[in-house]
């Protein structure tokens, strides 16, 4: 990559359900990264147990706090707080039950997702065959996983 990435606030992609902001995806960055901004009201989930193959997750908690679990630990992050997800460690968020999070995701290097953050509201109201929500989570390299010790909290 030779050129800089700029995105003004006007220009950014949302998606709804949960609220996501599109920074920048690994063309935009010839790989090296993508980023994302995430907002989560109290108590509302981000995602279930899952894990990337191909690169780490970074997590910076820019207001509010994230209910994170990391491998086996269930962890708050608040406000300030950073949480670097190695590839292949099992994962999950969701904004503390009492506050909303504001979340600044990055992943290193970078794959292309924007793809699947826009099919995420189709996936999450079950608008999908299982075989095609399958499909997806290859492609983008979301692999979930059993969560029982997240899924009973």
């Amino acid at each position: 990559m030779n050129t800089a990435w700029v995105v003004q606030a006007g220009e950014v992609e949302a998606v709804e359900r949960p609220a996501l902001w599109l920074l920048a995806d690994a063309s935009h960055t010839g790989g090296v990264l993508g980023a994302n901004r995430l907002h989560l009201e109290a108590g509302e989930p981000g995602t279930k147990p899952h894990y990337h193959a191909r690169s780490a997750e970074a997590f910076y908690v820019l207001d509010g706090a994230l209910r994170m679990l990391i491998d086996t630990e269930v962890v708050t992050v608040g406000r300030g707080g950073y949480v670097v997800v190695p590839a292949g460690v099992r994962h999950a968020f969701a904004a503390a039950p009492d506050r909303p999070a504001d979340v600044l995701v990055t992943l290193v290097p970078g794959v292309e997702r924007f793809g699947y953050f826009r099919r995420l509201p189709e996936i999450l109201r079950g608008e999908l065959s299982e075989d095609e929500v399958a499909r997806i989570h290859e492609q983008y390299d979301v692999h979930f996983v059993d969560g029982p010790d997240w899924d009973a909290d």
